[in-house]
Parts: C-alpha cells; sequence; structure tokens
C-alpha cells in the first residue's frame, strides 16, 4: 500500500453492491496551494473539480481536497517531509528543492519529489497606488512594502531579487511588512503599505481587488538585473501582462516571472495521479476555460514546461499514452 493511501469504509462494507462487487476503495487526496487571494488556490480547486467529477467516467474512487497554505516553499518542504502528497511551486522553487539549494540548503536535495504537470505562468507583480511615485523596481526604496508572509515563496523570491540587486530589505525599505494575499490589497488601498509584490497568475484576485478598488496600478519591470536572471536561469521566462487586464491599466505591462507546477511526493499512488493527469489533460480546453489563467497555456508545455525533477510514474504513463512524451 502507498504511504499516502487512505481508505475510509462505509458501514456495513461487507455489503455487496447490486453487481455482486464490493465497494470499491475510496482514495483521498489533499493539494497544497498558496493564499486564497493568489492563482494556486483556484487551480487546486479547478484540478479537484475535474478529477472529483470523473469518477464516473474513469472508473476511480478518488476524493480530491484543496488546502490553502503558506505557498510554493512551503509546499516544497511538505512534500519533502511527507505532511502532504500534492503540492503546487513556481518552478523555480521546485528546482531549488530538488537540488537542495538557496531556501532548501538546510533541507538538502528532495530525491522524493516528483513533477506531474505545468500551467499559467506566475508573473512577478509590483503593485502599488498611482500616486505613490514608484515606476519601477528601484521606485521601492523608501517605502512601506509588503513582501509575503513568512515562509512563502513570494518572500523567497524578492529576497532572492534584493540580493541581486545588492541591497538588503531593512536598509532599503522603509518598513516591510508580512501580511498574506488575502490581506494585501486592502492595506495598499487604505494606505498602510505603498506596495505589495506577488508572484501570481495574470489577473489574480488579490490584484483585481486592489486595482478595482483603489487607484492601484502594477508597474513593469524588466531591467538590466532581470534579464541577467533569465539568462542565468533557463526556469525563468518573460511574461507580458496585456494592456486591458486590470482597471486603468492603458498600456502592456513588461515583466518576468516563471512556469506554475504541479508537483507531488514519489509515493503518492501511482493511480491517483495517472488519474489526477488524465482528468485535466483528457478534455484540456475545458479545463483552461474555468479561468482566464489559463488562456496562454499549450497542452505540449503544459507536460513539460518547468520541470526539473523528474516526472511522477503517473503522469509519466499518462503522457506517453497520448503521445504528449515520446
Amino acid at each position: 500500500m502507498g504511504k499516502f493511501t487512505k481508505f475510509t469504509f462505509a458501514a456495513g462494507l461487507s455489503a455487496v453492491m447490486a453487481t455482486g462487487a464490493v465497494a470499491q476503495d475510496r482514495q483521498y487526496v489533499n493539494i497544497g496551494t498558496a493564499g486564497i487571494g493568489g492563482g494556486y488556490y483556484p487551480t487546486g480547486g479547478f484540478i479537484c473539480n475535474v478529477l472529483n467529477k470523473s469518477r464516473k467516467d474513469n472508473g476511480h474512487n478518488i476524493r480530491c481536497t484543496v488546502e490553502s497554505t503558506g505557498g510554493s516553499v512551503a509546499n516544497m518542504r511538505s512534500i519533502q517531509v511527507g505532511d502532504l502528497e500534492v503540492g503546487i511551486a513556481m518552478s523555480a522553487w521546485q528546482y531549488h528543492s530538488w537540488n537542495g539549494s538557496d531556501r532548501f540548503a538546510e533541507d538538502g536535495k528532495n530525491e522524493d519529489l516528483r513533477f506531474l504537470f505545468s500551467l499559467h505562468a506566475d508573473a512577478a507583480h509590483i503593485v502599488t497606488r498611482a500616486d505613490s511615485g514608484i515606476e519601477d523596481f528601484r521606485g521601492l526604496e523608501g517605502k512601506v512594502v509588503n513582501t509575503g508572509n513568512a515562509g512563502s515563496g513570494t518572500e523567497a523570491q524578492v529576497y532572492e531579487m534584493l540580493a541581486r540587486y545588492g541591497v538588503e530589505a531593512d536598509t532599503f525599505f522603509k518598513q516591510e511588512t508580512k501580511l498574506t494575499s488575502k490581506e494585501q490589497a486592502q492595506a495598499l488601498c487604505d494606505g498602510k503599505i505603498d506596495a505589495f509584490f506577488y508572484p501570481t497568475a495574470v489577473g489574480a484576485a488579490s490584484i483585481l481587488e486592489a486595482t478595482n478598488t483603489c487607484d492601484a496600478k502594477v508597474v513593469s519591470w524588466n531591467d538590466e538585473v532581470v534579464a541577467a536572471k533569465m539568462e542565468e536561469q533557463p526556469f525563468v521566462i518573460p511574461v507580458v501582462i496585456p494592456a486591458g487586464t486590470y482597471k486603468g491599466q492603458e498600456e502592456e505591462v513588461v515583466s518576468w516571472g516563471t512556469p506554475a507546477t504541479i508537483n507531488a511526493h514519489k509515493d503518492t499512488p501511482e493511480d491517483v495521479v495517472y488519474n489526477m493527469v488524465k482528468a485535466v489533460f483528457d478534455d484540456f480546453e475545458a479545463f483552461k476555460a474555468q479561468s482566464p489563467m489559463y488562456n496562454a497555456v499549450q497542452i505540449e508545455t503544459a507536460a513539460t514546461a518547468g520541470r526539473t525533477a523528474p516526472y511522477h510514474p503517473g503522469a509519466e504513463r499518462y503522457f506517453r499514452e497520448v503521445g504528449l512524451l515520446k
């Protein structure tokens, strides 16, 4: 029995179904996401939605649930210690978890990490009020800035970029706050912070809330430091936020980002992962239609983009069956 396989038995399990077969064992899988205001939480919900609906057609008895977590770094650590079966993470943190580098240097190489697939790119958003005078990253100097809740992928990404600019949070910012993605939009509109960082899907709820509630804007983040990062790290890609994405946004915003990857512990049962991937990819266009976040996602790249850890056998089996892997 797989490490994460869980079974519940209804009263009278020995009762025989009308067909004469014993009821199929029920299995559970939980997806670790991030804060409720970002793109990961609804993505986990959309995956569970199609998986749960596919029980009859695909002949399984899997129940999928979603958990709001601290985000990418927390999810990778939870998978490593066996507290989480499936978790979503920016491809950068999948890479560092697999290699035991950066924030995972003390954790060591996560040899139990396995890749399933990827979806939207997490665009690096800098969100500020229109009257703040902030037009780029360097404009954040001397400001009150939310750098993400402690232990989150947002916080880790911000600290990495601060180091690339040769500055530190406690001296570069007037003050940094540790608000969650659910709290940061209101704090910006209330004047409690001047800006917030958020690597998330284009059109995420927290950013829509800010731009719809007050005169907030997203500024471009596209300079020589970002260019050097993309040159050095192949899992980092340019991201263009089209004009009109957010209220008052008259021009495109140029930034960067990383694919959002869905990952699992190697001991997550193969049939659970297989059915999860099958539910998403059998009708990929219908899955994408659940949210504008996925408008630019292509099925071929979703099977490969951002992968730095080995495939989980359940995902690899499905992709080879349908020809997405040779």
